[in-house]
C-alpha cells in the first residue's frame, strides 16, 4: 500500500527583483509547509514575535540589532521544524540586459523565475502523489492574470491538474511564512552581493550558514530536502 497523499503550501517571495534596482543579484525563495502543521507553525511564529513586542510585518530591510534574539529563535524554529526552503539565486542579472528590456519583457523574465521556483519547490519530495497550494507575494495589478498563465504552464508540465490545487496572490503582511521567506532570501542576496555593513544582518547570514551547512552565495547539494539554493547564472546574449 502506497503512502497517503499530503498537501503542502508554498509561500513565495523575492528580493532585488526590480528592473532598475542597481543590483546584479536577484533571489526568489519559498517556504514549504505541510498543511497539517500550518496552524502550529503560524502560531509559533506569532508567539515569538509577540514575545519581543513585534506586531508588525518582518522585513529584511528593517533588520537591526534590537531584536536579533528574535531572529535567532525564528530561524532555529524553521530548521527544527518540518518546513522546507527552496530558492533560485540569480547572479549576473545584467546579462539579461534588464535595463534595455521593456516592461513586458522584464515581467516575462520575472515570472519565468517564479515558475522555476515553484517547479523546484514541488520537486522537494521524491514522489508525485502530493498536492500543493501556492501563495505569491502580490507584485502588481497584473499578478492575477499572470498567475493563471503560470498555473496552466505548470499543470501542462506536470501532466495533471491534481498536483497544484490552487494558486493565489496575497500581501506579505498577511502571511508569517512569506515574512520568513523574506528574511532568508534577504540574507542570501546580502551574502551574494558581498555586503557586510550591518552587524545584525551579518549575524543572521552566519547563523543560517551554520544551521544549513551551506554558504549562502553558492548553490546547495542536489537532493537536500530541507534547505536548497539553485544557483542560476544567466549567460550573456550573443551580439
Amino acid at each position: 500500500m502506497g503512502q497517503p497523499q499530503k498537501t503542502y503550501s508554498i509561500f513565495c517571495d523575492e528580493s532585488c527583483h526590480l528592473q532598475f534596482d542597481n543590483s546584479d543579484v536577484m533571489c526568489t525563495g519559498a517556504i514549504i509547509v505541510p498543511d497539517e502543521h500550518i496552524d502550529t507553525y503560524k502560531g509559533e511564529l506569532k508567539r515569538i514575535k509577540s514575545k519581543y513586542g513585534i506586531l508588525h510585518e518582518l522585513k529584511w530591510n528593517t533588520v537591526s540589532r534590537t531584536h536579533i534574539e528574535m531572529y535567532d529563535e525564528i530561524l532555529r524554529l524553521f530548521f527544527e521544524s518540518s518546513m522546507a526552503f527552496r530558492s533560485v539565486l540569480i547572479k549576473n542579472k545584467s546579462n539579461i540586459q534588464a535595463h534595455s528590456l521593456d516592461r513586458d519583457e522584464y515581467n516575462l523574465f520575472y515570472y519565468s523565475v517564479i515558475e522555476r521556483l515553484i517547479r523546484f519547490s514541488i520537486r522537494h519530495n521524491s514522489d508525485n502523489i502530493n498536492s500543493y497550494r501556492v501563495f505569491l507575494d502580490l507584485k502588481d495589478n497584473h499578478g492575477k492574470i499572470k498567475l493563471a498563465s503560470i498555473h496552466k504552464e505548470l499543470t501542462n508540465m506536470l501532466g495533471t491538474a491534481d498536483t497544484i490545487k490552487s494558486m493565489q496572490n496575497i500581501r506579505s503582511h498577511e502571511s508569517q511564512f512569506i515574512q520568513l521567506a523574506d528574511i532568508i532570501i534577504g540574507a542570501i542576496t546580502y551574502r551574494a552581493r558581498g555586503l557586510n555593513g550591518s552587524e545584525a544582518k551579518t549575524h543572521i547570514v552566519r547563523l543560517i550558514e551554520d544551521l544549513s551547512g551551506y554558504r549562502l552565495n553558492e548553490g546547495t547539494e542536489p537532493g537536500d530536502n530541507k534547505f536548497a539554493i539553485y544557483d542560476f547564472q544567466p549567460k550573456k546574449r550573443n551580439g
